[in-house]
């Protein structure tokens, strides 16, 4: 995978993908929202203040004010809420199925208040997590966990999981595993791709029946095994993670692919930092939702459909893509700027070996979670 630099006005050869220029809001409409967002880390963060926010103020004229929560505070604050006065107007859900579970009303989102979304694929609007969305999330990007080593040190990566577990003694010490009890999604990601090497259609069983299958528990052990391989302590968030790997200490790790590469771009990681996907999948197709809660005054609602509508357009979503290695969430894969595919696999090259979505549940994401203990050297 090559490292390359690029300019901003590399970027702008996607002005002409755009479609017809999004309208201001209406005289008269609120022009001050808030989005609560408990998925971001640090680099979307930053390309939320620096990118998104200043565009959205300057199309259309709506400044929005951004806070960093989670999904926890914030469903416990919404429930509270009083009809028509809820504090924040868009919400970027770390687990939209969460939030849908939780009962919090939320909005439905489809072409006729948002038209961009119509350019989603049908079944990322239906479900994540094996949750029916009940039409109240509105995918924003996809993205994938890679198999990320460095180089320098790797020189004959994995090629499949069980490839990866046989060779475990070659790299003891130098596995980077997250905290599984850690906040990042990285702590229950390692393991439930894990687990899928070795499960493969067994991951669509539901957990109480899985947990008793011996292969499960094979499987199980195998990953209790592998941990104690891990580099020590395990790190318990990214950041610690990847000072790991600028120390040397850490070679290898399932991570999040387009973190990586803008981490390795502000030289937070080494530059020799490499992804593959492993035969049995590195990950889901990853997502980052929207939702509209319902309990925010009419006028407010309007506004952040257009909000939006607009972050779901052509510009937006190919800046997703050349600016922070987030695929689209609209099928716009045509209009990608040939450049971009010199640093990250096309869509279709990662589907071909991403873990099918319905093996992928919070049922399972939850046992992963609350066995953590299990999962601690």
């Amino acid at each position: 995978m090559k490292m390359r630099t690029w300019t901003t006005a590399a970027f702008l050869v996607i002005a002409g993908a755009a479609l017809a220029a999004p309208v201001p809001v209406a005289a008269g409409a609120p022009t001050e929202l808030v989005v609560a967002d408990s998925m971001s880390g640090a680099n979307f963060q930053t390309y939320w203040q620096k990118t998104v926010i200043p565009a959205v103020k300057q199309v259309l004229g709506v400044n929005l004010r951004y806070l960093v929560t989670s999904d926890a505070e914030q469903i416990q604050k919404t429930k509270a809420w009083k009809p028509g006065q809820g504090d924040f107007h868009i919400l970027f859900a770390k687990s939209i199925a969460t939030w849908v579970k939780s009962g919090v009303p939320l909005e439905a989102l489809n072409a006729s208040n948002v038209p961009n979304s119509a350019k989603i694929l049908p079944e990322f609007l239906k479900s994540d997590e094996g949750v029916d969305l009940q039409g109240k999330g509105l995918l924003y990007w996809r993205t994938s966990y890679a198999l990320i080593h460095n180089s320098q040190y790797v020189k004959n990566p994995p090629k499949s999981w069980k490839e990866f577990y046989d060779r475990r003694g070659e790299f003891t010490g130098h596995i980077g595993l997250i905290r599984p009890d850690a906040k990042s999604s990285a702590a229950w990601r390692q393991r439930l791709v894990f687990l899928h090497a070795f499960l493969g259609d067994k991951m669509k069983m539901p957990i109480d029946q899985l947990e008793k299958d011996p292969a499960f528990q094979d499987a199980w052990n195998k990953l209790k095994d592998f941990t104690k391989h891990a580099k020590a302590p395990l790190p318990s968030e990214p950041v610690n993670l990847f000072e790991d790997f600028n120390s040397g200490e850490t070679w290898i790790a399932l991570y999040a692919q387009d973190y990586a590469l803008w981490s390795a771009r502000q030289g937070t990681m080494p530059p020799t930092i490499r992804a593959t996907y492993p035969a049995e999948g590195a990950d889901e197709i990853g997502t980052g939702y929207f939702a509209v809660p319902a309990g925010i005054p009419q006028e407010y609602k309007e506004v952040a459909f257009k909000v939006l509508n607009y972050l779901l357009s052509d510009d937006q979503q190919i800046r997703l893509i050349t600016t922070m290695w987030q695929y689209p969430a609209t099928e716009i894969t045509d209009q990608v700027p040939p450049i971009a595919w010199e640093m990250v696999p096309k869509l279709d090259v990662l589907t071909k070996t991403a873990i099918p979505r319905d093996r992928i549940r919070k049922d399972m994401i939850d046992y992963v979670k609350g066995h953590a203990k299990d999962l601690l050297p």
